[in-house]
């Protein structure tokens, strides 16, 4: 008879190998089975959760397996909770490790687990977790990115892992290719190892450039009504400089001057508040030039070095910036950007 032993190592290798390779699930003394297949699939929505399924597959080829997982079925029933506390716990630490890599608050809630029976050809048996992840995936306006919280994950050779995303949206960017992939999803088969910055899923929705309010309010009004008082706002601002500088707008030289937040050009720059995180960047990188190390945008921008990196991450893939290394800084430029002077314009950042 082959010994019991559904290993969560599989699940996210990086994160639980130091406690869980070779932990079996639940305590059920000399009877054990070993899983034949393990598939992940991870359901991503909108707001970034992420329902995951996890199916431990065993193949039942005689009495002795047949009998060994039907055991295992029936302490299942009869100590449910135990199995779903020991998952969670586990889970949790890998969500610890995710919000550590990313700087996001992520949690494990909701697990379940149920066992079945399939005949597809032979037979198994079938040991299945079911779990949401808060803050799985990265959201903004338009686009989903996940696979961050992950990074590193390693598929032994009986592993899948599938993402999944909204019908609304379509796929922008999957790293590494996949090896099967629908207009909703992507799947990894193993064995894989995925480098640190990945697996990564990008996926946009250009239709809804803001998302509804809950409830289904539409934001469309709101962002007028916005709009609207800024303009009375500056016609008033305007009005009052225009009195103050004696009814003429000119200041004492006699030539009018630009406005607050306007260049001498007449253009007017927005508040640097009202800039979105994406947008602070691009602009960091226009006023140097269009290259600047990473770790001045952490400082410059005052953020945490996981949330420059994930911003940073995100325009990468959307094409709108290039990163590479110089030692052991991550130099980022804007497209196109002339780079023949790289290592001497970098020293003197330093």
């Amino acid at each position: 008879m082959r010994r019991v032993s559904i290993a969560l190592a599989v699940l996210l290798a990086a994160a639980l190998a130091p406690t869980a390779a070779g932990a079996a699930f639940g305590g059920l003394s000399q009877q054990s089975v070993d899983a034949d297949v393990v598939v992940m699939t991870a359901d991503v929505t909108a707001s970034g959760d992420a329902a995951w399924t996890i199916d431990y597959r065993v193949r039942l080829a005689d009495d002795d397996e047949t009998r060994a997982f039907e055991d295992l079925r029936a302490d299942i029933r009869a100590n449910e909770s135990t199995y779903t506390d020991r998952f969670r716990d586990r889970m949790a630490r890998t969500a610890r490790a995710g919000e550590n890599a990313t700087g996001r608050a992520m949690a494990v809630d909701n697990v379940s687990v149920e066992t079945t029976r399939e005949d597809i050809g032979q037979s198994y048996g079938v040991v299945t977790y079911e779990f949401r992840w808060t803050n799985f995936a990265a959201v903004n306006d338009t686009h989903i990115r996940a696979g961050d919280a992950v990074g590193g994950l390693y598929l032994d050779r009986n592993t899948t892992l599938t993402v999944q995303w909204p019908e609304a949206y379509r796929r922008a960017s999957v790293r590494p290719s996949p090896d099967e992939s629908t207009d909703r999803s992507v799947t990894w088969r193993g064995r894989q190892s995925f480098g640190d910055d990945e697996p990564r899923v990008a996926v946009t929705n250009d239709s809804q450039p803001f998302r509804d309010a809950p409830g289904g309010m539409s934001l469309w009004p709101a962002v007028l009504a916005l709009v609207a008082i800024a303009a009375a706002g500056y016609g008033v601002y305007r009005y009052v400089r225009t009195d103050d500088s004696g009814g003429d707008g000119t200041d004492e030289t006699g030539d009018v001057p630009p406005a607050t937040g306007e260049s001498g050009d007449g253009a007017e720059a927005p508040p640097a508040e009202l800039l979105s995180n994406e947008e602070q960047v691009l602009k960091l990188l226009q006023d140097n030039g269009g290259r600047i190390k990473q770790q001045r945008v952490a400082s410059e921008l005052d953020w945490t070095a996981a949330k420059t990196s994930q911003v940073i991450g995100g325009l990468r893939e959307d094409g709108d910036l290039e990163t590479f290394r110089i030692g052991r800084e991550n130099v980022v430029t804007l497209p196109d950007t002339d780079l023949t002077d790289v290592d001497e314009s970098d020293e003197r950042d330093t």
